[in-house]
């Protein structure tokens, strides 16, 4: 590619909330392809090949996943297909074609008796068929000869589609009374945030040589806290004055046990692209802000 053509990535699940946060904070120098999962088929290598050979890309931000964490349970077969033989396909036709890729994964494939904001040197141990087909997915990328970076956030919400502020929000305004859990601890993480993160790599990483191999960093907004007072704070900025009660795992049976500590530790990514890292309260307020000035534009 020319010096002075423009760096064209595609960015995979482009329905998703990432997606939407990619598009809102899209440099202008970068020319962007969105693709949801009915334009490209990445469980079938022949189809993605086909539709990557049509156009060149420089960079593929791999955003596509299956996420619904229980459900995965009784359909392990569809979850493994997203999550770990995508991957394949995406690191095979990357290599073949010289394109760098880019793969979002999770805090999810860490549960174990963390105390500490957990950094790129501990060893994944995932519980449940999400966190293992995340886990394989990542396998799948380090074992092969593309060049890609793996990066792990956590708890990811925004003023688009469905998660847990939103839901909180709604909730909060429907019920007088609400739990939630207090006793697991993670990083919530704007997903505007993580966005432009990812905009700030590609940029470092264009019109450069990329670098061989497959480097692992974690992005999440600085610090720590529970779905309990992430849920207290959301509504608290928002100005519901719905009632909060705490509640233990316990007392919460889900399908797929969740991680009781997986706060992610983003320095080095920090260091390494030269990005300044919110604490998650200041990266909530202005998604708060986002969220109310989106619904005003819906009335």
């Amino acid at each position: 590619m020319p010096e002075n053509a423009p760096t064209r990535v595609l960015v995979t699940g482009g329905g998703g909330q990432l997606a939407a946060c990619l598009r809102k904070t899209q440099p202008q120098q970068i020319e962007v392809t969105y693709a949801a999962r009915e334009v490209i088929d990445l469980t079938s290598a022949e189809s993605l090949r086909a539709a990557l050979r049509e156009k060149p890309f420089g960079f593929i931000v791999n955003a596509a996943a299956y996420t619904k964490v229980d459900l995965a349970e009784k359909e392990k077969s569809a979850a493994f297909a997203v999550n770990e033989q995508a991957v394949k396909n995406l690191a095979e036709i990357c290599t073949e074609l010289g394109i760098y890729l880019i793969h979002v994964s999770t805090d999810f494939v860490f549960h174990g008796g963390f105390n500490r904001p957990i950094d790129e040197a501990q060893t994944p141990n995932p519980i449940g068929v999400y966190a293992e087909s995340k886990a394989a997915g990542e396998k799948a990328l380090l074992n092969s000869a593309a060049h890609a970076t793996i990066v792990r956030t956590a708890w990811l919400y925004s003023e688009f589609n469905a998660n847990f502020m939103k839901t909180m929000l709604r909730l909060g305004k429907e019920k007088p009374r609400l739990t939630v859990i207090a006793d697991q601890h993670g990083s919530p993480t704007y997903a505007a945030d993580l966005a432009s993160a990812l905009w700030k790599m590609i940029d470092n990483l264009r019109g450069k040589e990329k670098p061989a191999g497959v480097s692992i960093y974690h992005f999440a907004n600085y610090g720590v806290t529970t779905w309990y007072d992430f849920a207290k704070s959301i509504l608290e900025l928002a100005a519901v004055q719905t009632h909060i009660e705490p509640i233990l795992t316990h007392e919460y049976p889900v399908a797929t046990p969740r991680p009781a500590y997986s706060a992610l530790w983003p320095r080095k990514f920090a260091h390494d692209f030269g990005f300044e890292i919110r604490e998650w309260r200041e990266a909530l307020s202005e998604a708060i802000a986002a969220y109310k000035n989106l619904e005003g534009d819906k009335k």
